[in-house]
């Protein structure tokens, strides 16, 4: 590079510099020597070394790009007038000179002592004999968030490439066997939990309830759901609660092969179920020959409440607010309310009921100064304790987000997913922030990670497909809205606003034909009406209609959410008046607007300009 620009060659080179010693620093690396444009370090643990590694990487991916080959051995070294000696030093050579350019290749021996690091995944790719070496060296690639591409490039080893990820779970709903079939919502709630719990050792990839419920009344097969599912291993059981008595079953099946693994039954007082629950994840752990950290043992000790009635209430809750609807989240608002008020000590239930309010602030259903003022209340409480809860973070992030602090908000989702990495709801609402953010690709990434661990949550899949539409990929966006369609299975109401969505989305890449017979396949007269003729009217009254209804009932009306309604229906000047209202009252939600939607009609860009540049003035990026 000094031949061809003497003057960017340095610029590179100083760059690369800066950061390796801003990042060794915070992870207690030290520096041995540079050499040329290389550099040779030391840190006290492989952990340390691979996030160093890691961090690098992703900061140098960056422009002005560095291109970077990274190697790291773990061994015994000698230390002499500042200098270091020994074959640690050798082997992390050799292996830094087979990685390609924007990688980290590892030695087995750090490859195992990170294996059971969730943020640190790698993969084998090949056995190599090393000059000066004696014995073959198995070489590993840590997974970073540039590193996919490079995969592509490099020959894997058959035996040890796996379709998927050999410690990932699905539980399935455990089925209810009491004889009160109201009782369903307990043993819904028991699966969540035992979700958590197995969410809580680092290195298993655990799948969110949310995309397992679809199998609560299913006749497929562990290999079926483990394909579907992009898991190897399928926990299910039964669940029967008879007064003070709780009987649970449980068996762990390998989905790759349809076999069974592991298996047990627990006869409890309901007062045990908190250990039930601990019990079937540190046996799993112990069938899978997981090692748990000090950490992950306390956290797998950690009971929520001795509570019972409260515990009671809070799964009603929990499993309500996932529907997001008005009634439900108000409903589920109760339930986490006598939670609370039967054990004031119940961290998981005041997070709940933060959530309520967030959520019912973000989506209009009521003022956003009151349920913003209450939702903090409930967090600070829930807060004093426990402060380590990934789930108080998530919500405090929520609530620095409506509060247009992003710059917090965006720390404090990367912090709740570091203490808690199985929270969907965090990777949307934290993908929703870069996106609003314009950075878009990033957003992506954000939302895959989500899409891994909950890959049948809708909520994730359609803000993933805005984005794609906004990058103007057309082809993965159009394949991304198909498959929500199939998924819709025989829910013919889903099935047709989703070809509704399709429709919008065609109209949006100019493509007016494909939209017209995706509106006809909708079966929306209004909106056929639109696409055949150009006329709105029958979109715009059935907006009318509606919030003259809500009126007439006296309802709390967003500004912000109904304008989003009639720029679908195509009433261009009542939805900038109504952005426009939503901003002077500073609505939580008018963040959305810095996010082009491919459902608007006849909103074009230019007539969003001011809006979203009165709306970047509230926000303290």
């Amino acid at each position: 590079m000094m031949q061809e620009n003497e003057e960017l060659a340095v610029e590179k080179v100083s760059r690369f510099r800066e950061v390796v010693e801003l990042i060794a620093e915070e992870l207690n690396g030290r520096i041995v020597q540079y050499y040329g444009d290389g550099s040779l370090l030391l840190f006290q643990s492989s952990t340390d070394a691979a996030d160093f590694a890691k961090l690098l990487q992703e900061d140098l991916h960056n422009e002005p790009q560095v291109p970077v080959r990274i190697g790291i051995h773990m061994g015994d070294v000698l230390v002499h007038e500042g200098n270091i000696f020994g074959d640690v030093v050798n082997i992390a050579s050799r292996i830094q000179a087979l990685a390609p350019a924007g990688g980290v290749y590892l030695s087995e021996v750090v490859y195992r002592n990170i294996v059971n690091k969730k943020e640190l995944e790698s993969v084998f790719i090949r056995e190599e004999k090393l000059k000066n070496v004696k014995d073959p060296v198995r070489i590993y690639q840590l997974i970073t968030a540039h590193s996919l591409e490079l995969l592509s490039s490099q020959p894997v080893a058959a035996a040890e490439a796996q379709a998927v990820p050999a410690k990932s779970i699905a539980v399935l709903p455990f089925a209810n066997l009491s004889s009160d079939p109201q009782q369903d919502y307990f043993s819904d709630g028991l699966t969540e939990d035992i979700i958590t719990q197995l969410s809580k050792i680092r290195a298993y990839k655990v799948i969110s309830r949310t995309s397992v419920m679809q199998y609560k009344h299913h006749t497929k097969s562990a290999k079926e759901i483990g394909k579907e599912l992009g898991v190897s291993l399928i926990l299910e059981g039964s669940v029967q609660r008879h007064a003070d008595q709780v009987r649970i079953t449980a068996q762990l099946i390998n989905a790759v092969e349809d076999e069974h693994i592991w298996a047990d039954s627990y006869d409890r007082p309901m007062h045990d179920i908190f250990s039930i629950q601990r019990e079937v994840a540190l046996a799993i752990a112990a069938v899978l020959n997981t090692t748990l950290t000090r950490k992950e043992t306390q956290e797998l000790d950690y009971i929520p409440t001795t509570d019972l009635q409260a515990y009671d209430l809070y799964l009603r809750g929990k499993l309500l607010i996932e529907k997001r609807s008005k009634p439900d989240t108000l409903m589920a608002r109760d339930f986490f309310q006598q939670a609370v008020d039967s054990d004031k000590s119940f961290a998981a239930a005041y997070s709940g009921l933060s959530d309520s309010y967030l959520l019912s602030s973000f989506r209009g259903y009521e003022d956003p100064v009151k349920t913003l003022w209450l939702a903090k209340k409930n967090i600070d409480h829930a807060t004093s304790l426990d402060s380590f809860s990934g789930e108080t973070q998530a919500s405090l992030g929520y609530w620095y987000f409506q509060n247009f602090d992003w710059h917090a908000a965006e720390l404090t989702y990367r912090r709740a997913i570091s203490l808690n990495a199985n929270q969907s709801n965090v990777y949307l609402w934290l993908a929703i922030l870069l996106q609003a953010k314009g950075e878009l690709e990033e957003s992506i990434k954000v939302y895959d990670q989500g899409i891994v661990i909950n890959p049948m949550w809708d909520f994730l899949l359609k803000n993933k497909l805005i984005a794609l539409a906004n990058m103007n990929k057309q082809d993965e966006a159009e394949e991304l809205q198909l498959s929500r369609i199939e998924k819709a299975g025989k829910d013919t109401n889903l099935k047709f606003s989703r070809y509704a969505e399709l429709a919008r989305l065609y109209n949006s890449f100019n493509r007016k034909a494909d939209a017209l017979e995706a509106a006809k396949k909708s079966g929306d007269l209004a909106l056929i009406k639109y696409f055949s003729e150009g006329d709105s009217s029958q979109l715009i009254k059935r907006v009318d209609d509606h919030y003259q209804e809500m009126k007439r009932r006296s309802e709390y009306i967003s500004a912000l959410w109904m304008g989003l309604d009639y720029a679908h229906a195509g009433a261009r000047e009542t939805a900038i008046n109504c952005f426009n209202n939503a901003i002077a009252l500073r609505e939580a939600g008018v963040s959305l607007l810095l996010i082009r939607d491919f459902e608007f009609i006849d909103i074009k860009y230019l007539n969003m300009a001011l809006i979203t540049r009165k709306v970047k003035q509230l926000i303290n990026f």
